[in-house]
Parts: C-alpha cells; sequence; structure tokens
C-alpha cells in the first residue's frame, strides 16, 4: 500500500508540474506576441494554482512593467522576494526599477543582496571648493568597493554634517563593464555667483523684520561657517554670532554669543496680575558651546556648556522676572529611527536634557528634558510633488525658572514652537502666544509643488497643529487643548534660502493669524 501511495502522490506532483510548465509557457508566448494583458491572465492563474512556483510572480512582474504598471510590478516582485530573498533576478529587476525612480537608497537594499553595485569612479560635480583631505573624507566608498547602504548613509550623514549645502543628491550611472559611476551633485549654501544684488539677497533677507543677518560659509575651505544676526527692532534688539567648524569628518563644534533687549507684552498670558502686564523688560546675554559626535550612520550625540545673565524691569517681583545667573549642561541625541526606502518614509528623532542651577539670591536647580519626532513620506514612487510631514514634540522645565525659559506655543521669529494659528507677538512685543512649563506641540502638514524652475521651488498646502502647555502654578497655561489650522506657501530659493507665508486660525478662539519669515 506505500507503495501504491507513492506512486500515486509522485504521478500527481509530475501533473501538477506539467501544468505550471505548460501555463508558464502559454504565457511567455503571449508576451513575446506583447499581448500582455492575456499573458498577465495566464501567469494569474499559474499563480493561483502554483503559490509556491516564483516564476509566475516574476512574470506577472515582466508583464505589467511592459505595461507601465510600474506600481504593480515592484508588488509582484516583493511577494516573490517574502519566499526566495537571494532571488538574483528579482533583485536586480527590482533595484533597476527603483534606480530609474530615482531612489538609490532603495535600489541599494535590494542591490546588495546580491553583492551589487561595484562602482567604478567616484566623483563630486561640481567639486566643492573644499580642502582635499576633507573632500575626501566625505566619501565612504571609492572605486572598485560595493556600494552598501551603510556607506551610502555614511556618505549622506557627511555631507549634512558639514552644513555647507543646501541640496546634495547621490547619482549611479550604469557603464559597459557593468560597474556603476556614483556622482555626488551637490549645491553650495555660499551666496551664488551672479548679479551683486543676487548676492546681496542672503544678506538682507531680515530687513523687512528690522534684521540683517550677515553669514558667512565655508571659510578657508575646511566648512568653517560664521552666522551672524543683527536686530534694531525696538521691541526685539538681538545680536547673536555662531562660529561653527569640523573636528575631522565625524565630529563638530559650535560656539555661540547671544545677546537680547525685549520689551514683553503678557496682558492675555499671565494670569495673577490683573489685567496681566506689559511693558517688562528683560535683557539677556548668554555664550555657549557644544560638540556634536557621530555615534554610527544613525546616531549623534550633542554635549554642551551654556552661561547667561538676565536682568528684569516692570515685573511682579515672582521668580519670573528674577535677575540672575544660569550655568548649564546640555546633552542632546539624534537618531534616524525609521528608514523604509521603497515606502519614501523616513522617521526621525530626538531627546534633549538640559541641567544646571540659577542664581538669583538663592540656588534654585533646572532640569529641562525634551524629545520629539519627526516624519516625512513622498506618497509617489517619483520627484518629490507632493510631501507629507509630521512632527510631534514634548517637554518641561522643572525649577524656579525664568520667563524667557518658559515655552511659547506660537509663531515667533526666535523660536521653532510653532503653534500656526497663533502670534507670539502683539505690537512686536513677545508674551501674546500661551507659555508655560511644560508643552506638547503636533505639527502636520501637507505640501504640494506648484512650480520649479532654475533657482526656484514653489510649495504650497494645508496643514493641522495640535498645542497644549502647562504650569503648575497656574500663573501661565493655555487653558485646555488648542486646534489651529490653515495654509503655507513656501518658497525656496538658491543657496537655501526659503520664503514662508503662513495664514492659519486658531479653531478653539476663532481668531486668524498671518505670518511671514525667511529662513536659511
Amino acid at each position: 500500500m506505500r507503495l501504491v501511495a507513492g506512486l500515486l502522490f509522485t504521478a500527481v506532483l509530475a501533473s501538477q508540474t506539467r501544468g505550471a510548465d505548460e501555463l508558464l509557457k502559454e504565457g511567455l508566448a503571449l508576451a513575446r506576441a506583447k499581448r500582455f494583458a492575456e499573458a498577465a491572465t495566464i501567469f494569474e492563474e499559474g499563480r493561483r494554482g502554483f503559490p509556491d512556483d516564483v516564476r509566475f510572480l516574476l512574470e506577472l512582474a515582466g508583464v505589467n512593467y511592459r505595461q507601465n504598471h510600474t506600481a504593480r510590478a515592484k508588488s509582484y516582485l516583493r511577494k516573490a522576494l517574502r519566499g526566495h530573498p537571494r532571488d538574483n533576478y528579482a533583485n536586480e529587476f527590482l533595484g533597476s526599477i527603483y534606480l530609474l525612480d530615482g531612489n538609490l537608497a532603495a535600489a541599494l537594499k535590494y542591490w546588495n543582496r546580491i553583492d551589487r553595485p561595484m562602482t567604478g569612479d567616484v566623483r563630486f560635480s561640481p567639486v566643492p571648493a573644499l580642502d582635499a583631505v576633507l573632500r575626501e573624507r566625505i566619501l565612504a566608498v571609492s572605486g572598485g568597493q560595493l556600494l552598501t547602504f551603510a556607506r551610502f548613509e555614511r556618505t549622506r550623514a557627511n555631507l549634512e554634517r558639514l552644513r555647507i549645502f543646501s541640496d546634495y543628491r547621490l547619482e549611479l550611472t550604469p557603464r559597459a563593464d557593468e560597474r556603476y559611476d556614483l556622482t555626488i551633485r551637490t549645491a553650495a549654501r555660499a551666496a551664488p555667483a551672479g548679479q551683486w544684488w543676487w548676492r546681496l539677497l542672503p544678506f538682507l533677507r531680515g530687513l523687512p523684520y528690522e534684521q540683517v543677518n550677515a553669514d558667512f560659509y565655508n571659510l578657508r575651505q575646511n566648512a568653517t561657517n560664521l552666522m551672524s544676526l543683527w536686530r534694531w527692532d525696538e521691541n526685539k534688539r538681538r545680536i547673536a554670532l555662531e562660529l561653527s567648524g569640523p573636528l575631522g569628518i565625524s565630529t563638530r563644534y559650535r560656539v555661540a554669543a547671544d545677546a537680547r533687549d525685549e520689551r514683553w507684552d503678557l496682558r492675555r498670558t499671565y494670569r495673577p496680575a490683573d489685567g496681566g502686564l506689559d511693558g517688562v523688560v528683560m535683557r539677556r546675554l548668554q555664550a555657549a558651546a557644544e560638540v556634536t559626535f557621530a555615534i554610527g550612520d544613525r546616531v549623534q550625540w550633542t554635549p554642551g556648556l551654556a552661561v547667561s545673565r538676565r536682568r528684569f524691569r516692570n515685573g511682579d517681583g515672582s521668580s519670573f522676572f528674577a535677575d540672575g545667573w544660569l550655568a548649564e549642561v546640555r546633552n542632546r541625541v539624534d537618531a534616524l529611527l525609521i528608514e523604509a526606502p521603497e515606502r519614501r518614509v523616513r522617521v526621525e528623532g530626538w531627546t534633549m536634557l538640559r541641567s544646571g542651577r540659577f542664581f538669583t539670591g538663592g540656588w534654585s536647580r533646572l532640569i529641562a528634558p525634551q524629545a520629539g519626532v519627526t516624519g516625512r513620506w513622498f506618497p509617489q514612487a517619483t520627484g518629490e510633488k507632493y510631501e507629507v510631514s509630521a512632527q510631534l514634540r514634548a517637554g518641561g522645565v522643572f525649577g524656579r525658572v525664568p520667563l524667557d525659559e518658559l515655552f511659547m506655543l506660537g509663531m515667533e521669529r526666535d523660536s521653532d514652537l510653532w503653534l500656526r494659528g497663533h502670534t507670539g507677538t502683539r505690537d512686536g512685543r513677545k508674551g501674546n502666544a500661551p507659555l508655560g512649563s511644560r508643552y506638547v506641540l503636533l505639527n502636520t502638514g501637507v505640501d504640494r509643488e506648484l512650480l520649479r524652475i532654475p533657482f526656484v521651488r514653489v510649495q504650497a498646502g494645508p496643514f493641522f497643529d495640535l498645542g497644549r502647555t502647562g504650569d503648575p502654578g497656574r500663573r501661565f497655561g493655555s487653558r485646555g487643548l488648542l486646534y489651529d489650522a490653515g495654509l503655507r506657501v513656501r518658497v525656496a530659493t538658491v543657496g537655501g534660502l526659503t520664503i514662508s507665508a503662513v495664514y492659519g486660525r486658531d479653531l478653539h478662539g476663532g481668531r486668524p493669524a498671518f505670518y511671514t519669515a525667511v529662513s536659511r
């Protein structure tokens, strides 16, 4: 009986194999005749009848690709690779499709499984004006090496860390010897060549806000940057200087000094005083230094020190308006959390802890933890016509802290905690937006590219924000969760100059807000 059962099983298996071969042969004949829709029907029948036969998935990918159904072709290839992750044909095919899409990161994910691609020439275009040794250290791969995803990520991280490029792109070009030339295309942040007014524009971008920004990138051709801000607004006078540069390719230093003379309007945000406070004057001097270390390809650690001195006038005598010194230690960690290049999704996170002491007559400890996560998604397979973004941040500060150490949720050029239906100033004075020693803020948006011409890119799209601030002493706070929605327009120009215009509405209070800013 066992012998009979074995013979029957062998006969059935042979019959199924012949059936699969016959279907495959018929489908291939139709495909050669360019009858792709009929071929796809045959291959789909074979896939359902013989689910373990990967050939049908591969052929379905091929006929769908020939019909320009690229998304379907990718789907079939990914299904084939789930059961056969080392299949040479599937990995080569899928990687090639992603390369044609301009998605080199996704191509490497699959090509690396079959030890591809081998690099030929590796070059910059144009060659950046950098010290030759530093320029060569940017590259984590050289000619004749396998371009792995890790080497690709390390090269991108090195380019980002130098902070002298407004944009960069890595491209692979196939050669006749089955190798690929790698080209790193960069756009410098330095003032572009051309008419004198075009070179002067980045320096004068703050003139509408009574401000001049004198920024100098890549000093001495070693990626040293000197940034400065000079503002003469009578309510927000400020002078800020920052010098940063590399200490090797994986380490960067930063030293900064900041002097402010500000008038605050707290009539809407400070509760203890009847009608709030107006005309509060704050003067602050601050010096800071930090060093950023790359820990692997996905993590950066930034320790630092800061010392500041502040003085207040027209306060109410509480600790929020106390004169004194602050000495603090800062620790920040930035990490790449999720990288899904085939889905064009990237998620980054960070956490920071500031700890120190205030010297305001009596000692007071400062502990200020913060954390955040940012995600970006380009829903289309190619290009950047649409972009979906989200950012969630939260933090707190513990101790008897002065006014300027509170978190402010609102649009203000000295802050990045933008709740985009609230303006941070009133009649030019800070303090109009919700303040507090605790906060949570969610920013979401969808941007669509409206125009792209040489040197200019225009994006616009809706946004929706949620935010809340609180204070244990109930002197500040947002009185509940705030909801804002509106429209944002961004114009990006050569050299990394970005002009933003925001129209938002506070859905809780019903007040509109319009704000503009220029950044680099």
